[in-house]
């Protein structure tokens, strides 16, 4: 048995000895849920909530594959008794085509440093080859503390929404306000930089409020960040399904955002493109 790190001190450590174990056949699957999570644990996974029975047998499935498995994990932010994550759990298929399951996950952590309960979104892929994005085990999470003065990511997203959908604010002013010239972003994969973004914000600008931001977590450690957040469709905008937004960030060291990547699902679970 791999040595079981309690999440709320090593919340990497914890994603891989639990990915390990759960994929071990020698270990009690209830063993290894109890293991790392309360007993009362809420888990809600792509907008369903799952309880300990449902968890444990979506867990069997996975253990009854026996292909051999990867675990990329992309970055990790961990603030006090909350913690996020994005990973990739790879199988080789044939040749170089693998079967990649993406997840985003935000957790709250109990007292006793296990899980107390977790918002997930997860979505199945198949790619080529290995991890296609940057992997940051070696400094995320409590493996080593990120560089640069943490700023307040919830003040960000409400604020620069504010302002981009101000008509009295030029867009060029409000997202230089908040963004590096060279910021990038990511949306479910798909990298825009400014000259994109300000054309996407203008078209949203032209079509009247469409959104209203509902903030339920934003974490910051270091210069990066993390928030899962609500698009909500106001009464008076045109008719447009909720989107949830998970979203992880850097600052750069003037306090602007740098690089942001997000996912972005409907309340089918589904991640549009």
């Amino acid at each position: 048995m791999t040595t079981a790190p309690i999440p709320a001190d090593d919340f990497v450590g914890y994603l891989r000895t639990y990915t390990a174990d759960g994929f071990a056949s020698a270990q009690s699957l209830e063993d290894v849920w109890d293991r790392y999570h309360v007993p009362d644990a809420t888990h809600v996974v792509n907008r369903k909530q799952l309880d300990r029975d449902a968890t444990l047998k979506n867990l069997s499935q996975w253990r009854a594959d026996q292909t051999p498995y990867e675990l990329w994990i992309h970055e990790a932010v961990v603030d006090g008794t909350r913690a996020a994550a994005r990973y990739t759990i790879s199988k080789p298929l044939v040749m170089q085509v693998r079967h990649n399951t993406e997840v985003v996950i935000f957790a709250d952590l109990a007292d006793d440093g296990r899980v107390a309960s977790t918002v997930t979104t997860a979505r199945s892929t198949y790619g080529w080859g290995s991890s296609d994005t940057e992997t940051w085990d070696s400094d995320a999470a409590s493996a080593g503390t990120p560089t640069g003065a943490p700023a307040d990511p919830a003040a960000y997203l409400t604020t620069f929404a504010e302002l981009a959908n101000d008509p009295s604010v030029p867009l060029e002013e409000a997202f230089d306000r908040f963004h590096t010239p060279d910021s990038v972003q990511y949306i479910n994969g798909t990298s825009m930089q400014r000259p994109a973004v300000l054309q996407s914000l203008a078209g949203a600008r032209d079509k009247g409020p469409d959104y209203t931001l509902d903030v339920h977590a934003a974490l910051a450690q270091g210069n990066r960040f993390a928030a899962r957040y609500s698009m909500v469709p106001s009464e008076n905008g045109r008719r447009a399904g909720e989107m949830e937004v998970f979203t992880f960030g850097e600052f750069a060291d003037d306090g602007r955002v740098r690089l942001l990547r997000s996912v972005m699902q409907t309340r089918s679970g589904y991640w549009p493109t």
